[in-house]
């Protein structure tokens, strides 16, 4: 374990005064990485949380640029930003905000060509993505890897997350997306997106990445739908899917 230093004591004092969190929690942080796929409106918040948390090392993952169309959601970009790497000018936003955080920015997709080398020395990944695609990637990647995964996604007034356990006992990703090829590809640049929806599914993303980067209990397997437009919100498990492609591959 890392030993924390004055300042850090200083900085995290609101932590670790938390009974879940105290000094051994934050050690845990501060020794932790965490691979984040997208820099956008998931990203950008769950970057900012996590760094803020002491999370001590972030990789982003993602070959866009900044478009000033981002800017009502990906809160991390200003004006100035617009057209550069997303991964490179969230970097430079977070070293500004805490340089206890070793940010490794990472401007290229995350697939299976690039997988390896994404994952090494990582102990959870978070899904920022827009993209079914991504997710299935993720979810494959993961799984060979023994690696828990988080799942978000947000489209015009509600979002959705799903905490994937690394050894897929209560199902995976491929269980819950059952017909990948007949699911569509419209996402927030077809169907919109309300930039807070994407501020809460992020928000509950952070939570359960610290919690489970504190080795507390999370609900494994579990998806939650949020619309905060409307106020209605649902949880439900996920189980192993029979003729799943991924679970019959890991038997």
């Amino acid at each position: 374990m890392v030993e924390l230093t004055d300042e850090q004591l200083q900085r995290y004092a609101r932590q670790l005064i938390l009974p879940d969190v105290d000094l051994e929690g934050q050690q845990r942080l501060l020794s932790s990485g965490v691979l984040i796929v997208g820099a956008g409106g998931l990203g950008c918040p769950v970057a900012q949380y996590l760094s803020g948390a002491g999370v001590g090392r972030l990789r982003l993952a993602d070959d866009d640029q900044v478009d000033f169309s981002n800017l009502p959601r990906q809160v991390a970009f200003d004006e100035p930003d617009i057209g550069q790497s997303k991964v490179e000018a969230l970097a430079k936003r977070l070293a500004r905000a805490n340089s206890d955080t070793a940010i490794d920015a990472r401007p290229e997709k995350f697939d299976a060509r690039t997988a390896s080398a994404m994952l090494a020395d990582i102990d959870l990944v978070i899904d920022a993505t827009d993209s079914l695609q991504a997710r299935l990637d993720i979810d494959n990647a993961t799984h060979d890897a023994g690696l828990p995964w988080i799942m978000g996604s947000a489209v015009r007034m509600a979002g959705q997350w799903v905490v994937f356990d690394a050894d897929r006992e209560l199902g995976c990703y491929h269980c819950l997306v059952t017909q990948p090829e007949a699911a569509g590809g419209a996402g927030c640049a077809q169907l919109g997106i309300l930039g807070p929806v994407a501020g809460l599914v992020a928000m509950h993303q952070s939570v359960m990445a610290i919690k489970l980067l504190l080795g507390l209990p999370v609900p494994w397997g579990e998806l939650h739908i949020a619309d905060p437009w409307s106020g209605e919100y649902l949880a439900m498990p996920i189980t192993k899917r029979t003729g799943c492609p991924r679970c019959q591959a890991r038997a």
